[in-house]
């Protein structure tokens, strides 16, 4: 299928592993032009090879241009100053992947006021940072793709994640909102909401819950296998593939959903 994506310009935030870092890749194999950002300098500048690699072998050495650069996105400064530097090296962004990870994992009562503060720059700030810088410049020139990464917590509470099951609901209403405002001017905002995956995030769950149940890894994960339809954990390349198309030319009619890719896991009827 023709997605349309080469030669535009695309912002990968979180980019240096898990979905990020996918999406990075499959961006890079449609010769879209990507500006990757992490926290972690070394997996980002690995990362930043791998997706040039990837766009030079699909399009024998024309492939699009890859701008990496390190960045914690609840940072202001930081972001205004790498979405400027896009602009400037790559051109002005025609879509963009908000992710950030999620927040750490607990319960209510091991949540102070700060963690609650440092939860809400993370999900739900960044979020409202990235796209005012975005959103105005794409309503102008007629087109643009917004897909922020939520959790499938948007849809029903996950046990010892209180704070992804208050927050992330609030970043669909955003994109709701936002997708309601910018679907005159050619542009789609849509989220998609992931269960539980192969990931560096889910292994820190995983941790997480063999300190509090003395469980070993696999009976984690088999804990939560035996309670996803598809009996499996998902893995990056396929939540990748749906936001490609998410992206995509083919895809202008779509906009303020809710994605669920979760191999079945929540329960909800509609």
């Amino acid at each position: 299928m023709e997605l349309g994506l080469k030669g535009k310009t695309a912002v990968v935030m979180a980019a240096s592993r898990g979905f990020g870092r996918a999406v990075a890749m499959e961006l890079a194999a449609e010769g879209a032009k990507v500006a990757l950002c992490a926290r972690n300098a070394d997996d980002l500048a690995a990362t930043a090879e791998d997706v040039r690699e990837a766009g030079q072998m699909a399009w024998g050495g024309m492939g699009g241009a890859v701008l990496a650069r390190p960045l914690d996105i609840t940072d202001d400064a930081g972001v205004r100053e790498f979405m400027a530097l896009t602009e400037s090296q790559l051109g002005p962004v025609d879509m963009m992947l908000v992710n950030g990870g999620g927040p750490p994992a607990g319960n209510f009562d091991d949540m102070d006021l700060n963690a609650w503060r440092k939860a809400y720059e993370l999900t739900l700030a960044s979020a409202l940072r990235l796209c005012r810088l975005v959103l105005p410049g794409m309503k102008q020139r007629g087109w643009g793709r917004i897909v922020q990464i939520t959790s499938v917590s948007v849809l029903q509470p996950v046990e010892n994640l209180v704070l992804s099951s208050v927050l992330r609901p609030a970043v669909q209403a955003l994109t709701k909102a936002l997708a309601d405002d910018a679907a005159p001017f050619g542009v789609t905002v849509n989220s998609v909401a992931p269960g539980f995956h192969n990931t560096s995030a889910v292994q820190r769950l995983i941790e997480k819950k063999q300190e509090q149940t003395g469980c070993t890894a696999q009976e984690v994960i088999s804990g939560w296998t035996n309670e996803i339809p598809a009996g499996r954990l998902g893995e990056p390349e396929e939540l990748a593939a749906l936001i490609l198309f998410l992206m995509s030319q083919r895809a202008g009619y779509l906009t303020g959903q809710c994605i669920v890719s979760d191999g079945g896991w929540v329960k909800k009827t509609f």
